[in-house]
């Protein structure tokens, strides 16, 4: 793993490791940040002879490093960080070596997916799936990963908004759609008094 420290613009390798042509998914980077960076959306950007690639960073200031910038061996990998707060402060690094590029042994017909854009990396972020958690809560995942969750309750008893319009489907009440076909027609006519005998629990 690369281990780098940003300050106010400065950004120094702290820790780092071998980058062989060909890797997918192989080198993280993790950033950590000075005081100076609080608040600051942070995206990590990648520069290996013309190629530049930019990666979303996770909750703990890691991401990987971009296939596409590890392509061409015996070149340079650069890196920086560009943070955002707002619209008002833009706050880039300078960039960092983060060393030469070595030849990896690669079969020919050996291929990989593109790395996807930051709005692709962002979307794979949200919700996509309902589960329970095992503390019994209901939660947001995206994949295996728990966004959020929400305590339940299975007493019906202590949720709010039961008096609500709409919250009781005539099928949440057990036997009553049942109940309404074998009485009710299209052509019925019934009273008032009649509906409501039908609706009496027997």
């Amino acid at each position: 793993m690369f281990i780098l420290y940003a300050g106010k613009n400065r950004l120094t390798v702290r820790q780092r490791e071998t980058a062989v042509s060909g890797s997918v998914n192989v080198n993280t980077v993790q950033f950590q940040f000075s005081p100076d960076w609080d608040g600051a959306v942070c995206t990590a950007v990648f520069r290996a002879g013309t190629e530049v690639r930019t990666a979303a960073l996770d909750g703990d200031g890691r991401c990987t490093i971009p296939r596409e910038v590890l392509q061409t061996p015996w070149v340079r990998l650069m890196t920086g960080v560009c943070g955002r707060r707002g619209e008002e402060e833009v706050r880039p690094t300078v960039w960092a070596d983060l060393g030469t590029i070595q030849r990896g042994a690669m079969p020919e017909d050996a291929s990989a997916p593109s790395t996807p854009e930051l709005w692709e990396q962002a979307l794979e972020k949200k919700g996509d799936a309902l589960g329970y958690t095992e503390a019994g809560e209901l939660g947001l995942y995206a994949g295996e990963k728990l966004l959020s969750s929400v305590p339940v309750s299975a007493d019906h008893r202590t949720l709010a908004e039961r008096d609500a319009a709409d919250q009781h489907p005539i099928g949440a009440i057990t036997g009553l759609e049942g109940r309404l076909e074998k009485t009710i027609t299209t052509d019925s006519v019934l009273s008032v008094a009649e509906i409501l005998k039908i609706m009496e629990v027997s």
